[in-house]
This record gives structure tokens, sequence and C-alpha cells, in this order.
């Protein structure tokens, strides 16, 4: 979806009300007081691009940001660009290979990758001016550099876990789960509760196409998928991987293939969402989305551990980074309005934490003053895995290509097209070449 830079949104429309809502009494200042520019060039009239993916929860939230900001700097217009998950790598590699990237760029932990391509800019000339940082911590700032340089501010910290569904959980005679379960406890208790609930009822989602998953599982071993410039676990680590998912389906603890095809299991199109499985791994950041969507309660806990004397696969991670592109006209403006997005009390609040919890202490302990009993439930749980988080690793190059990889093959075990000591060579021959990769 696009809205335009006068206002006009194609796709979603924010009311006036909600406009004005947004900015009621209340809101402060712009981080910058002076304006975008420092105030040395008030009236230059600029145009900015920003894209972002996520739901419909997000694009909501910073449509009504970008209304502020333009409010508060008049002679700044944006226009905004936003999508689901799906398509949006592939929309933003044609238009940075095309020379048309947006000013304003969202990325996840595989920003290197774009670095690698010179798409990004350095903003470390600009904290301190344009960009306001002095309530994040060093390791938070620090989460968007390589090499000295940064490429981007991190909007918030996520931590996923298991989320599942109190209803059907309580329609089912069961205790809800609390966290504290291996791998074999987590599938029989996925298994008891799709014969409890019945027909066309599953207890948990399928996720074994998830790489983020894999690698918390290669974690408990001490492994991850990429470490060093290599490869970092095995093939027989992908085969245990694939075989426990495999055995999972056997039992009924998840769906069959053919269900499983039938759902991005995203907000917009999930089993979960649809009360047909009862568990589902998700992002922190996601619970407010994934409520929004849903009658019924959702609590999220920590995810199956390795058993005695494995390590603990768990981390806390950047959702995502607000970043600018290396061949912008006005990389102040652009900076500007990061450091909006971040510091703004009013732009925060509104923003509240769907990309994750705040890196300003300042404004996490504003949103906490005010939180709403499921934004409560993700401070908690960030807060529970923080306890219990080794370090992030870097992310695998090129990840996308793994991604779809996983994907395909994990469908082929599921449908029977393919062995696991096949689908696993092949999935380990992928990390390799996307690794291998310039």
């Amino acid at each position: 979806m696009i809205r335009g830079k006068f206002g006009f949104k194609l796709g979603t429309i924010v009311s006036l009300a909600a406009m004005l809502a947004a900015c009621s009494p209340g809101g402060g200042a712009p981080a910058d007081s002076k304006g975008a520019d420092g105030g040395k060039n008030g009236n230059q009239n600029v145009e900015l691009r920003i894209m972002w993916w996520g739901s419909q929860v997000r694009h909501d939230a910073t449509l009504k940001v970008i209304d502020l900001f333009e409010k508060k700097n008049p002679n700044i217009k944006i226009s905004a660009e936003y999508l689901g998950s799906d398509g949006y790598w592939d929309k933003l590699n044609t238009q940075i290979a095309g020379g048309n990237a947006p000013d304003l760029i969202q990325l996840g932990n595989n920003y290197p990758d774009y670095v690698a391509r010179n798409a990004l800019l350095d903003l470390r000339p600009y904290l301190g001016k344009e960009i306001n940082v002095d309530n994040f911590d060093k390791a938070t700032v620090d989460s968007g550099d390589l090499n000295g340089k940064l490429y981007g501010i991190n909007l918030g910290s996520n931590a996923f876990g298991i989320a599942y569904n109190t209803e059907l959980i309580k329609k089912a005679g069961m205790q809800p789960p609390t966290g504290n379960w291996t791998w074999d406890e987590f599938g029989k208790y996925a298994a008891d509760l799709t014969k409890a609930l019945g027909k066309g009822n599953y207890g948990a989602t399928d996720e074994s196409a998830l790489p983020l998953y894999l690698n918390y599982f290669a974690r408990q071993s001490n492994k991850t998928l990429y470490k060093d410039g290599k490869v970092g676990l095995g093939k027989e680590d992908i085969e245990k991987w694939f075989t426990m998912w495999d055995n999972f389906r056997k039992a009924g603890s998840v769906p069959p293939a053919e269900f499983t095809a039938g759902y991005t299991e995203q907000p917009d199109n999930s089993s979960f969402v649809e009360g047909k499985t009862a568990m589902h791994l998700i992002w922190s950041n996601q619970v407010n989305a994934y409520q929004k969507n849903m009658k019924d309660e959702i609590n999220i806990v920590m995810p199956p551990s390795g058993g005695s004397g494995s390590a603990q696969g768990l981390w806390l991670q950047p959702s995502q980074f607000m970043s600018v592109n290396a061949n912008t006209k006005h990389p102040k403006e652009a900076a500007a309005f990061i450091s909006f997005m971040v510091n703004d009390p009013e732009a925060t609040m509104i923003l509240g934490s769907e990309r994750g919890v705040p890196g300003s202490s300042k404004v996490r302990e504003a949103l906490k003053a005010q939180a709403t009993p499921i934004d409560k439930k993700i401070y908690d749980y960030v807060d529970l895995v923080a306890k219990n988080a080794r370090t992030v690793d870097r992310e695998i190059p090129n990840g996308k290509e793994f991604e779809s990889s996983i994907k395909t093959l994990s469908q082929k075990i599921a449908f029977g097209k393919d062995t696991i000591p096949n689908a696993s060579q092949e999935l380990f021959q992928t990390a390799e070449k996307v690794i291998g990769k310039k």
C-alpha cells in the first residue's frame, strides 16, 4: 500500500478524528525543536519516502506518527509505502537494484546484507545532532553497528515465545503451559490438545520451516546457523530438527501438510487466529497484532528447552532498524524523522511496543506507566527472557534465500516428496551457498 505525499492514503484511511486523537494534548515538542535541519534551512520543502513491513496495527500507528511529524515539521512531507512481510524484500531489492529505494528503510537483523550492497548511510555522524540517543544504552545503539559504522537505529527489542489460546486450553480441559518443558513434553502436550479438541483442531502450528527456530534448536547444543563466516551446525543437526517435526506430525501434535500449506501464519492469515490451532510461535511484539485479530485471550510462554545439560537457546533480538538510503538527498531530515520515531513523547506513545520494547529508557518508563494489560504481558515476557537469554548471533547472510529453501524442503518432507536425509543435505548445502555469496 502507498500513502502519497499530500496525505491521501491508498488502502488505509486514517480518519480525521483518529488523527486528532493521536495529536491529543500532552504531547511535547519534536525531539529537535529547531526543526529537522536544525533551523538552518527551515523554509526548504523536503519530500521523503519511507517503506516498512508489518501488520495493519503497525501500518495505522506509523501513519499517525508520520502525520504528527509533518504537522510539527510542515516543510517535510513523507510518502509511505507499506506491506506485509511477504513481498517486502523482493520489492526493496528491486528498488535498490533500480536506484530508486526509499529514503527511509525498515530492516531487520539482515541489515549487513544491505551494507554489503552499499545501500545504507552511516548514521554515526548524526548522533548527538539530528539523532538523539541520550537515553539509549550503548549495547542498544551498537546493535545497528558494523565495523564501527552505524547503519540503523534500533526500533525495539523482541523475544520469541509460544503464544497459546487460553480458551482452547480450557475447552480441552487441560492446564495452561508454563514454559517449563522439553521438546518431548511440548510434543506430548500438543498431541493431547489435538485429541481433546477434536476433528479440525490441532495443538500447535508446524514451525519446522522457521530458520530462527532451527537456530534456537542448534544453540541448545552450543551451535548456531552461522559463525565466523561458516555454517555453524552440521547436517546431522538439521536431520534431528526435521525428524522431530516429522514425529510431531505423525503424533498429531501439529497439522498435516495440506493444512499447514494453507496458511502463512502471520496475523492476517493464521490458523491460530482462526482458533484451529492452540499454540503458535510468535515474536513478543506481535502479541498485540494477534490479540487484536482474536476474540480469545492469548498468553505467551518460553519455548521448549533442550533438556538436562543443554544450553539456553533464547536471545533478546533487535526487532527492526530504521535505516537511511545511502543515496538520499536529505540525510539530515531522514535522520531527524528516525529520532522523532524513537524519542518524541506523542510518537512513541502511538507506536507503543508494537516494534518491540523501545530502546530509550525514558520512553520505556512512560509506556510502562500507561501499559495496557496486553502490553504488560509483553514487558513481563521480555523481562523473563532477558534473565534467560544468551548473546544474539549474527544472522546468516542472504537469509531470505535460506528461508525460502527451508520452507520448500520442509514442505517436501511433510508432503512425502523428499526424504529427511536428502532434504537435510540440500539445506546444509544451501547454507554454504548463501554464506559464500558475494
